[in-house]
């Protein structure tokens, strides 16, 4: 990962590996965290209502729990989803209990969804950890997204609108520059001074 723990990113190799680290559950939640880039609170909160052709319908998050409205008003969004989460959605959908709208995509035993550090700290850690990759947390999930997107050439409006924040905290906060885009910054800068 980059310099800066706290500012850690996957890289599309390590992104690759986390997804063949995991059960499908887990690989659908994280495919809607890194490629998807959806916060675990809106992800554990969808129903099968949700789902559309190519995208999911964020209309609540669970936070501790609690059922809520999602984050923001910008939260409240449609999120378009790539075709690999659209086939491992279509093969986790065959294993629900019940296809009725109301049914949570990522419910609990009781009945409720799932929640976030429950499944980070029984499914999801201990597997990353035998592949090296216990650090990439859900919030390094999200920044991946916005920091692989920024350097694909997705714009920012785009990217936050994707995400459900603004630009200004998707700039600022989620898309880290790679040493990579700072060379090649500093070496253009050379060549246009000398």
């Amino acid at each position: 990962y980059q310099e800066g723990r706290s500012r850690a990113v996957l890289n599309p190799e390590q992104a690759a590996i986390m997804i063949g680290a995991l059960e499908l559950r887990e690989q659908v939640i994280v495919r809607l965290a890194t490629w998807e880039g959806m916060r675990p609170g809106e992800i554990l909160a969808l129903q099968v209502g949700d789902l559309d052709d190519d995208s999911v319908w964020v209309r609540r998050r669970v936070y501790k729990g609690d059922i809520d409205e999602p984050k923001t008003k910008r939260s409240n969004r449609r999120v378009a989803l790539t075709v690999g989460t659209l086939a491992l959605l279509d093969q986790w959908k065959l294993r629900l209990p019940s296809s009725l709208p109301e049914t949570w995509l990522f419910g609990s035993e009781k009945g409720t969804p799932m929640r976030r550090d429950n499944i980070w700290r029984r499914q999801m850690h201990p597997s990353l950890k035998l592949v090296g990759l216990e650090w990439a947390t859900f919030q390094v999930m999200r920044r991946t997204f916005a920091t692989l997107s920024k350097a694909a050439g997705v714009d920012a409006h785009t990217r936050s609108a994707q995400m459900g924040n603004t630009v200004d905290v998707n700039e600022n906060e989620y898309a880290v520059a790679s040493f990579e885009q700072k060379l090649a910054a500093v070496r253009k800068l050379e060549s246009v001074v000398i």
